[in-house]
């Protein structure tokens, strides 16, 4: 080993054993002196290695000596409470995760006098925060769990509590740099974000300037668990990958100038990544291996390796504490002593016409994985079974997805000074196409069986060391024709394999025209059909609603209650070229129903914004009034009498009466839900109701004003107030009689939404019910004259008995079977930290358990209501017999 390297050993062991001790000064000075005594000793005997290791040591234990007598004043003049608590708190904003529930979740820092403390906080989704604001909340700090995963995370993060906070008000920024960077980051996400849909956009801003907390929980966890985290997260293999593609591309230029482009990429890419010491750290050793590699110098790539981390242990010893710093030394050796030797044995066995670059990225990738194996499973005892193969399936797609982010980035500036989306078009919908690409493996991969094993202790340990053996023998010297060298000392040298050909002219074509099918294909599909379509989204315990008209009209019936969450869904449907809304009715202000609109409004080009006239209690209700008044704009109020129009399709709206409004509400439930706009649709011969959160007090009044004159049957009802036992009675059911239900409501939610009585109301009727808690998506279209119901991303049902039936209300179960899958999955986020407002998170779902529909099957998959329904409801004991009785509600 060189000496360099003995350093290296020398360091870590220092700080190991400094880590031990503690704050110890006497075993410090103590484990100090013995260390340089040996030293001496050895380096007087002329035993260089072992002189080197405990110097080293020394070394490291001096420095980790003197940070324990400067802490020492500081810690006891401080004032840090031992649980702190109240309902007024000022802190600076250290981290984000990603937003769940519609919540923002936040590490912050306390600011005097309560501070320094590092609390972990659930916030409103408004205003929106970043890291280096400073904030003012509202909230009661709790002693931080300390048991699971969760626990485990926060003890490691040095959080001592954490709260859920109901206020909350930005302050501004702190003022230091690092919070000028954070503006200039966040600014280049939204140039991204105006060019690409979500969640593509997400994960291209984390890939390339490392705002992990824009990526959608349910993206994260797929990668996790299919072994791609590296891939969301800034890290030595993605800063070595981008060494790598660059360097790739620039193969036709001269060694010199190719690796002062390849250093002032990554030098530029680490301070555009937040330059935090994580990215810094991983920077400057993959910048090392990779000069080293162009130089053709493996002798300087392993002392400067070893020469840096003996440095950074020496800066602050606890840092080979931190995992991040372990498994970037781990994947950086593991490119050193593996990286070229992978892209030689690639080279040799895939085709000639392979680019250089996917050559780098399969290499790095194979290198990296297999070196920081043994460390992923010794820390988190887990084992991605499928991580070869997603990485072999993912490594082609991120080069171009970086270059393709850096082009949506261009393009999303050119978008924000005025220029029409449309002219982008082809080369963001490339980019959401490969971005997508990269989400469906990771997803794919994460779905199959026995994709992460989960090995506890002490599996864990035996498989961490099998691994690391495993590793050791392959990189152990080697014997060659001219004889004995040290593992990968070949592989810095001149590769003897041909580099590879040019892509051929026919080649060359044949992809352009395939490429250009697909764009096609992907456009066309984005065209209106001559179809009004109805989606009630599945936004969790809230309602959002989307028409889509026969001529390509749009309108948005509530926002839901998260913000991220609706903008997810709705990219899902609505081209990134043409972001555009021709109404939005609130039919409410409470918070599951606008919370999302002031996030539409800054992303969505809105034509007009109706509402009833009531100003809401919460932030949601708060942020949107705030986006009118910066814009100048007045929304437009609404009452029984009024008529919409959109794409020849009439909304009379039939509540709530003229002038019986208040603008404040009088209380803050069934006040706010009583003011709720119900709107009549028409479209041809077919009438849909969309009833708000109207309760049973209003039904009498809307039956009184003739919403059921028309005698027929309603073809599709929006079930009331999420189908609670407080709305849709038995009289307005029996007279309205729909053909079809749908109830918008979270799964999970604690407040049994819906209720089983009326449940069990609706399906005696005869309706066919879907519920987006457990059917998904609900999408229903129709010409003016036939009827197609569609159901995208629906949950198993839970196993339980079938509850008694209430007392006078007949009961008569849904059954279960296969069901097409739609489009894609809907977007929803693995929420592990429900919110008791708005009900839990969506778990994760098969991908092959899906209700069944009652209803004829048609081509495609599509579910078309019968005819036969205008005849009237078969006798109760009839359709039960039909149905049978085994199935749970």
């Amino acid at each position: 080993m060189p000496r360099s390297g003995w350093i290296a050993a020398g360091a870590i062991f220092g700080a190991l054993l400094a880590v031990q001790l503690g704050p110890v000064a006497g075993a410090l000075v103590g484990s100090a002196g013995v260390a340089s005594l040996l030293g001496a000793v050895a380096l007087r005997k002329r035993h260089v290695g072992v002189a080197a290791v405990s110097l080293a040591a020394a070394v490291v234990l001096g420095r980790a000596l003197l940070g324990s007598m400067l802490a020492a004043p500081a810690e006891l003049s401080g004032t840090q409470p031992d649980a702190p608590a109240g309902w007024e708190h000022e802190a600076v904003v250290l981290s984000l995760s990603a937003p769940s529930g519609g919540q923002q979740r936040a590490v912050v820092e306390l600011r005097p006098p309560e501070g320094p403390d590092r609390v972990w906080a659930s916030l409103p989704a408004y205003p929106p925060i970043a890291p280096a604001d400073v904030i003012r909340f509202g909230g009661t700090l709790e002693a931080a769990p300390t048991d699971g995963g969760f626990g485990e995370f926060l003890a490691r993060s040095g959080i001592e509590h954490t709260t859920r906070a109901r206020e909350l008000e930005r302050l501004g920024a702190d003022g230091s740099p690092l919070a000028e960077l954070e503006q200039v980051r966040r600014g280049a996400a939204a140039s991204i974000s105006a060019a690409l849909p979500e969640p593509q956009a997400g994960l291209a801003a984390a890939m390339s300037i490392g705002l992990r907390d824009l990526v959608s929980r349910e993206v994260t966890a797929d990668f996790r668990v299919s072994g791609l985290s590296h891939v969301v997260a800034i890290s030595g293999w993605h800063i070595a990958m981008l060494g790598a593609v660059v360097s790739g591309m620039l193969g036709g230029i001269g060694r010199r100038p190719r690796s002062a482009i390849v250093v002032a990429a990554i030098c530029a890419y680490a301070l555009f990544a937040g330059a935090s010491p994580s990215v810094l750290r991983a920077a400057v050793m993959a910048a090392v291996v990779l000069l080293a590699r162009e130089s053709g110098r493996k002798g300087s790539a392993s002392a400067g390796l070893a020469l840096t981390v003996a440095a950074m242990l020496v800066v602050d010893p606890a840092t080979i504490t931190d995992i991040g710093f372990q498994l970037s030394v781990a994947a950086t050796c593991g490119l050193l002593v593996w990286g070229t030797r992978a892209r030689d044995w690639l080279a040799a066995r895939l085709p000639r016409r392979t680019p250089s670059w996917l050559l780098e990225s399969l290499a790095v990738s194979t290198a990296a994985q297999a070196a920081t194996l043994p460390l992923v499973l010794f820390q988190f005892g887990t084992l991605s079974m499928v991580a070869p193969l997603a990485n072999l399936l993912i490594a082609p797609f991120v080069a171009p997805a970086m270059l393709l982010t850096a082009v949506a980035f261009g393009c999303g500036i050119l978008i924000g000074l005025g220029l029409p989306a449309l002219l982008f078009a082809p080369l963001t919908l490339v980019g959401s196409l490969v971005i997508g690409a990269m989400i469906t493996i990771a997803h794919l991969c994460a779905g199959l069986p026995f994709a992460n094993l989960v090995l506890g202790e002490p599996l864990n340990l035996v498989a961490a060391t099998a691994s690391a053996a495993v590793l050791v023998w392959f990189a152990r010297p080697r014997r060659t024709a001219g004889g004995t060298q040290a593992a990968g000392a070949g592989d810095i040298a001149k590769s003897d394999v041909p580099k590879p050909a040019r892509r051929s002219r026919r080649f060359t074509i044949v992809a352009a025209v395939v490429g250009l099918a697909v764009l096609l294909i992907a456009a066309n599909g984005s065209r209106p059909d001559g179809r009004l379509h109805i989606t009630v989204l599945d936004v969790g315990q809230g309602d959002a609603i989307l028409l889509q008209g026969p001529n390509g009209g749009r309108a948005l019936i509530d926002t839901g209650p998260d913000p991220a969450r609706l903008v997810a869904l709705l990219d899902d449907r609505i081209p990134s070229w043409d972001r555009r809304l021709d109404l939005v009715v609130i039919t409410h202000p409470h918070e599951d129903h606008v919370a999302g609109l002031a996030a539409v409004m800054d992303r969505y080009r809105v034509t007009e914004i109706a509402e009833p006239g009531m100003i809401g209690p919460g932030p949601g209700d708060a942020a949107y009034r705030r986006r009118l008044a910066e814009t100048g704009r007045q929304s437009r109020i609404l009452a029984a009498g009024d008529t919409l129009a959109l794409d020849g399709i009439r909304m009379d709206v039939e509540w709530p009466l003229p002038g019986t409004v208040p603008l404040r509400p009088p209380d803050s439930g069934t006040g706010i839900n009583n003011v709720s706009i119900v709107l009549d649709i028409r479209f041809g011969t077919r009438r849909m109701v969309l009833a708000g959160d109207v309760e049973e007090q209003i039904d009498p009044q809307l039956l009184a004003a003739g919403i059921a004159r028309d005698g027929g049957r309603l073809d599709v009802l929006k079930v009331a107030h999420h189908g609670s036992g407080t709305a849709t009675t038995d009289a307005f059911v029996e007279q309205m009689q729909p053909r079809i239900a749908v109830v918008s409501a979270g799964w999970g939610n604690p407040y049994g939404h819906p209720s089983p009585a009326t449940v069990a109301r609706l399906t005696e009727s005869g309706a066919k019910l879907y519920r987006t808690d457990l059917d998904g998506s609900v999408e229903i279209s129709t010409n003016g004259t036939d009827l197609v119901a569609n159901a995208s991303g629906g949950r198993p049902r839970p196993i339980k008995p079938s509850p008694t039936p209430p007392a006078g209300v007949g009961f008569c179960p849904v059954p279960d079977g296969p069901i097409s899958r739609g489009r894609r999955r809907t977007y929803n986020r693995a929420d592990g930290d429900p919110d008791p407002d708005r009900g839990g998170g969506d778990p994760p779902r098969p991908g092959s358990t899906r209700l069944a529909a009652y209803a004829q099957l048609r081509g495609g998959g599509r579910r078309v209501l019968s005819r036969r329904g205008d005849r009237g409801p078969r006798p109760r004991h009839q359709r039960c017999a039909r149905r049978g009785s085994g199935a749970a509600p």
